[in-house]
């Protein structure tokens, strides 16, 4: 589920909904639509995932796909915000996961997944193919292929400021040949090198300071 809410996260930086098909019709959806991939591999584990933007608040879009799933005489297991069954007919894992958003929208991730081939997680940043600053905590990595883009992901707390955080991404990635995007900010920094990219979502973590920090480096293979 961790796994999940991690991309949700990259959802939200992208800011649109996507479409899901088949059985996941029947909210009110936004004009945006996504299909973040049909045949996405994420830490080895084949995974299709859709997203979309709806109004309906997120405790309904859940009761919603948790009816529909009773209906078909699975037994759907829920938790904050998510849903999850099994369905012994293919032997896949179907879910969905519902996060409210400042405008008032409801962000709808929704996919299926194969629960034969656990993801395979990364716990340790100093196993990790991205760069974290030190006196990091609460550490997980994963990957994903999707369509030739390869994407290395991690999400973390530390005891250093938001502003510390940007500083150490702006040397780091300058240090490597990546350009700063001119939009970026201290709290959401893009970086660009030829086919690859890099970004990080900073958010302070309260009065007494720290961050958690959210990064993606994306490359076309």
């Amino acid at each position: 589920m961790r796994v999940l809410l991690g991309l949700a996260a990259v959802a939200f930086v992208v800011g649109a909904g996507g479409a899901a098909g088949g059985a996941f019709a029947g909210t009110r959806q936004g004009p945006a639509q996504i299909r973040v991939g049909d045949a996405l591999e994420v830490n080895g584990q084949p995974m299709r995932l859709s997203l979309f933007s709806t109004s309906d608040p997120a405790p309904q879009v859940i009761a919603f796909y948790t009816a529909r799933f009773l209906e078909r005489g699975l037994l759907p297991v829920t938790f904050a915000g998510h849903v999850s069954v099994f369905d012994p007919k293919d032997g896949m894992q179907r879910f969905v996961t519902a996060i409210s958003q400042p405008n008032s929208e409801t962000l709808v991730l929704i996919g299926s997944t194969n629960p034969r081939k656990p993801p395979l997680l990364v716990r340790s940043a100093k196993a990790a193919k991205l760069a974290v600053p030190d006196q990091s905590r609460a550490f997980l990595g994963y990957s994903s292929d999707d369509d030739g883009v390869h994407a290395d992901s991690a999400q973390f707390v530390t005891s250093q400021s938001p502003e510390q955080v940007a500083e150490f991404y702006r040397r780091k990635m300058q240090s490597e040949g990546f350009r700063e995007r001119a939009e970026s900010a201290t709290s959401f920094l893009q970086f660009d090198k030829g086919g690859e990219s890099f970004s990080a979502g900073i958010q302070a973590l309260d009065d007494k300071g720290g961050a958690a920090v959210f990064v993606q480096h994306l490359e076309k293979r």
